[in-house]
């Protein structure tokens, strides 16, 4: 045979002839350059294809067992090309690849093993029947995988029932017992245990079977009786239920009659005693509820009050039976008060204005909950804050005056009074900046218009600009030689004015005054008292200066009366001196001797310091006369005040930084050996920190502060000099967060508080920073947020919010931006229930009930994309909706994905028995026969193989969704009785809907 294929190529050369071309040779095909395949570990699933992971694949691939390898394991096609499961267990095989046209096949060997499958446990069914002896028991398993075998359970009784070795049940007396049911799985399957209980009770007694008595108004001292079906034995003992309310009813022991003593619910235990030889009849407990009654005592006054910042007030509510909580009512205004205790009802102020607060009392053990709704009015706060004080100083060239106000609450201006003179200062309207032009007085009239929250007020304060005191003017005391009715004219110096002149004490014999002219002649020798005023002018004060004149008799002694005179820089002073015959000199005898300086020669003093000293002057005398010695006394007197001292700038300003340091203004002028002190009054102290010796502040707050600097020296008296210190709100350094993104969870109507804020100084608002539909979301100015509902497809899923912090009262205002982002819902957050779609129909009962003639309708949200109605209308009648989502064989690792189309239609039920057809978001309330509303919310989800994608989910496996649809239920708030609670329309109830499709 072999020689055959020879034989057939020789015959077709010889019939081609020999002029044919020879067929070109071939070429070899090259080595495979191997193929690689992991080994298969995959759970049992009958006859689920395999498919073996197989990587550098030239050709087809085809399958054989290895010799001896186990053959009930996998199953391979008759083409060799396919796997499918037999059996658990582990087995061998060798994968051939064909290779190509180019390439030779190559084989490679693999394991595929086949671990026992999960499996759904064993349901078992309890046993009850009363006892027969010797009576056969078959119990209902189902489920049962391999082989099952029954035994009692760990420390049962063995008196009840008895198991043979075929697993035969044989009742052996009363009793229960627990039994196990053991299926090893068999080889595919892991092994379970269930237990199941066996009840062999007694032969039964008849006895009442006692009701649950409900409903029952609140009627305080009425009496209930018991309600049972069947009929009661002989004996029967009533009493309140351990740890039941006390305080609903009163139970009579032997009748059952019940005194209704409060609302709410109890229970009460029955004992019927049992005849003689008859099972005890057990012990029966049927609960007693009694409605609480409408709160129709709860009153709440409107309020009108005045706003107050620093304030906590509270509301007045009277007839409350429970806990109240208070909260602005929606719709109204939210800026005119902050409630800061929701229970007690306190709040504080925000602004002026008129808004509505809604209190809502919870009720008690006897009272259903109750809403008021009252109006809250704030006016504006009568102010009485403003206060200016009064200027009074000297006159200056060039001097400019700031006015001194505190406790303005708006924009200042400034006025001079009507009857003011207009010469003395000129007055800037807005700054109140004066300029001086001359002594006098003027009125000047300050308005502070309040601002938002404060009435206008107004003060007035003087300003007094007083003469200058002319302290150089001087009569120099004299000594003359005495010369009868001599004539004698006082010298002045320094006078601003006309000077007139007193002798005083009638002229002690010295002077005599003319009544009418006052001129002063000499009369005698001795000392005369004369007073001297300057009368002064425009810009100085009248002035005065006595001063003596002694009148010496005419031996020539000399004679050297004693200075007095006030400090004065420089001052020049006669010496009172006569008799001087020859040449002087002299030397200091006591005192100090940088009181003055001396000039002989010239008979004069120039003033250096304040003090006193003695000098002994010396007269030579001449030929005729003798030397003579006199004391000089020289007193100069500390002058009121030291004009010279000045402040570099009557202001010192800052911005608030707690803790700074502040110097304060230059000074200059100072005295001799001076010191000086510092002042602040304790409205300035709040302001900031004053060190009274060296005059260092400390910044405590801001404001303005009063500093008053004192000066002591040896040549003046006390001088005062004042500044003020302004300290300006610090900038906010601003506000931060740790996470400037921030995320929750959604599910329909939660409320999410705001983040906490570590560096915040004032009060916080919140306000969207974008703009958000209320259909979506609603932000309070406390900055709870209400997450209503999902954004649809193309929104943003975060919300950007803006935080404003006022800075309270030592920093400016500050805002920030954080993102809020919305994650995909999770179980477990209040819904429903969480439901499986497995390809079939899934009906959606809502248990939410609905007004009469009140709006319902359903979203749903967590598709690729939006829910659509079809043909775009809600109000379709027999439309529905479509929503389209993702489902994968491997949802964790989003492997074997393919879309599919979910269809979700509004079928809730009619009273007739018939069902609606609607998209789920028809908000129509008519919907069933005879214009009649639904008596139920119901939702339909089922696929349709006409919707997208669905007629291509074609291949077989498992599928299930990566994310649950979200189906919420929205309608008003409503409570059994036909009664629509205040409310807007919210969250009634929504479910979790995980697809888990098996396709075949």
């Amino acid at each position: 045979m072999r020689y055959l294929p020879l034989l057939f190529t020789l015959l077709l050369t010889a019939c081609g002839g020999g002029d044919s071309d020879s067929p070109a040779p071939q070429p070899e095909k090259q080595a495979h350059p191997g193929i690689q395949i992991q080994a298969l570990v995959q759970a049992y699933a009958p006859d689920q294809r395999l498919s073996p992971a197989i990587t550098g694949k030239l050709g087809s691939i085809s399958y054989q067992l290895v010799d001896s390898a186990p053959t009930d394991v996998v199953k391979i096609s008759a083409d060799k090309q396919y796997l499918s499961i037999l059996n658990a267990g582990t087995t061998e095989l060798i994968a051939t690849d064909s290779g190509n046209s180019q390439t030779k096949s190559a084989s490679q060997r693999f394991s595929i093993s086949i671990s026992k499958a999960a499996r759904s446990p064993l349901l078992t069914n309890d046993i009850s029947q009363s006892y027969v002896a010797g009576a056969q028991l078959s119990p209902s398993i189902s489920g049962v995988k391999g082989t099952l075998s029954l035994t009692l359970a760990e420390d049962q009784p063995a008196n009840v029932v008895a198991i043979d070795a075929q697993d035969q049940i044989t009742v052996l007396g009363s009793g229960s017992v627990k039994l196990l049911a053991k299926d090893d799985g068999g080889r595919n399957f892991q092994a379970d245990t269930r237990e199941f209980n066996i009840n062999i009770a007694p032969a039964e007694t008849a006895f009442a079977t006692y009701l649950n008595i409900a409903g029952k108004p609140l009627i305080f001292g009425g009496k209930l009786l018991p309600v049972y079906s069947g009929m009661p034995t002989s004996e029967v003992h009533y009493q309140l239920a351990a740890g039941a309310n006390t305080q609903v009813v009163q139970v009579h022991p032997t009748t059952g009659a019940m005194n209704i003593l409060g609302a709410g619910e109890t229970q009460v235990e029955v004992q019927q005693v049992a005849p003689a030889n008859h099972t005890q009849v057990p012990v029966q407990r049927f609960s007693v509820q009694i409605d609480k009654a409408r709160n129709l005592a709860l009153k709440a006054s409107d309020v009108t009050t005045r706003f107050d910042a620093d304030k906590t007030a509270s509301f007045d509510v009277t007839g409350v039976q429970g806990k109240l909580h208070y909260a602005i009512k929606a719709g109204a205004a939210e800026d005119i008060i902050s409630i800061t205790d929701a229970e007690q009802g306190e709040f504080n102020f925000q602004g002026v204005g008129e808004t509505e607060v809604e209190v809502t009392d919870a009720g008690n053990d006897n009272y259903l909950s109750a809403s008021r709704t009252f109006k809250v009015k704030v006016e504006a706060m009568i102010a009485s804050s403003l206060q200016a004080i009064s200027l009074d100083t000297q006159y200056q060239a060039n001097q400019t005056l700031t006015p001194q106000i505190v406790g303005a609450n708006g924009s200042l201006s400034y006025s001079l009074a009507p009857t003011s003179a207009t010469d003395v200062v000129t007055l800037d309207a807005t700054t109140g900046q004066m300029q001086v032009l001359k002594p006098g007085t003027v009125e000047v009239i300050v308005k502070d218009d309040g601002g938002e929250l404060w009435t206008a007020q107004e003060q007035q304060f003087s300003v007094t600009i007083t003469k200058q005191d002319n302290n150089l003017f001087v009569v120099e005391n004299s000594r003359v030689n005495y010369a009868a009715n001599a004539l004698f004219t006082p010298q002045p110096s320094n006078n601003q004015g006309q000077v007139s002149y007193q002798v005083e004490n009638g002229g002690d014999g010295v002077f005599s005054q003319d009544a009418d002219t006052k001129a002063i002649t000499i009369v005698g020798a001795g000392r005369g008292w004369i007073t001297a005023t300057d009368a002064g002018n425009d810009f100085y004060n009248p002035a005065s200066s006595r001063f003596f004149v002694d009148v010496a008799p005419l031996y020539g002694s000399l004679q050297i009366s004693s200075v007095r005179s006030q400090y004065a820089p420089g001052k020049t002073i006669e010496i009172p001196m006569s008799g001087t015959i020859g040449n002087l000199s002299m030397k200091l005898h006591s005192g100090q001797s940088d009181v003055v300086s001396v000039d002989l020669a010239n008979k004069t003093l120039t003033v250096k310091n304040a003090g006193s000293v003695t000098y002994i002057v010396t007269d030579s005398g001449d030929a005729g006369h003798l030397s003579q010695k006199a004391e000089l006394n020289v007193v100069i007197d500390k002058g009121s005040e030291n004009p010279e001292l000045a402040l570099s700038s009557a202001l010192v300003s800052s911005v608030y930084s707690p803790g700074a340091s502040l110097n304060v203004p230059g000074i200059s002028g100072r005295g001799i050996d001076s010191e000086l002190s510092y002042y602040a009054d304790t409205a300035s102290s709040k302001v900031i920190s004053l060190n009274e010796t060296t005059g260092e502040m400390t910044v405590k707050a801001a404001g303005i502060a009063e500093v008053t600097v004192i000066e002591q020296s040896r040549n003046y008296e006390r001088t005062r000099r004042d500044f003020n210190v302004s300290i300006a709100k610090a900038a906010h350094p601003g506000l931060s967060l740790d996470e400037i993104t921030q995320s929750v969870v959604y599910y329909p109507d939660r409320k999410v508080l705001p983040p906490e804020f570590t560096n915040a100084f004032g009060n916080l608002t919140y306000a969207f920073g974008l703009q958000v539909s209320p259909e979506y979301a609603e932000l309070t100015s406390t900055g709870e947020l209400t997450l209503h509902a999902y954004p649809r497809s193309g929104d943003n899923d975060y919300f950007d919010i803006i935080v404003t912090d006022d800075g309270g009262n030592n920093y400016q205002s500050a805002s920030l931006n954080y993102k809020l982002f919305l994650r995909d819902i999770e179980p477990g957050l209040g819904e429903e229930a969480s439901l499986t779609f497995d390809g079939s129909e899934l009906q959606i009962v809502s248990p939410a009930e609905v007004g009469a003639g009140e709006v319902s309708y359903f979203t749903a949200i967590g598709g690729r994309g939006d829910a659509l109605s079809k043909d775009g209308n809600d109000e379709l009648r027999g439309g529905y909706t479509t929503i389209v989502t993702q489902v994968c064989t491997d949802p964790d690792n989003y492997k074997g994905c393919t879309f599919i189309t979910l269809r979700l239609q509004n079928t809730s039920l009619c009273s007739d028995g018939s069902r609606v057809a609607y998209p789920i978001a028809s908000k129509s309330r008519y919907t069933c026969p005879g214009l009649s509303q639904p008596v139920s919310s119901e939702v339909t989800v089922s696929m349709n193989a006409e919707d997208p994608y669905n007629a291509w989910f074609v291949n077989p496996g498992r599928f299930q969704t990566i994310k649950p649809i979200v189906v919420t239920h929205f309608a008003k708030p409503y409570r059994s009785g036909d009664v629509v609670e205040a409310g807007d329309i919210e969250a009634r109830a929504w479910w979790l809907i995980n697809l888990d499709i098996t396709k075949e």
